[in-house]
């Protein structure tokens, strides 16, 4: 597999690995909407990462 297409999933797994982590599922329902909104982006982050580690997967050449 090409060199640099190893590195670009290696680094779009660990943003995906790091949004995740920084979601927090609790929040989910806050009151407080600003809480709200920004575990809302960090969690539409970590989907869109993964969702191109999911392309990538799917088309590259084995």
């Amino acid at each position: 597999m090409n060199t640099k297409l190893q590195l670009l999933k290696k680094e779009i797994s660990e943003l995906a690995k790091n949004y995740r982590t920084e979601w927090k599922e609790e929040l989910w329902e806050s009151e407080d909407i600003e809480e709200f909104g920004l575990n809302e982006f960090i969690g539409g982050k970590a989907d869109a990462y993964e969702d191109c580690l999911d392309l990538i997967k799917r088309y590259e050449i084995k």
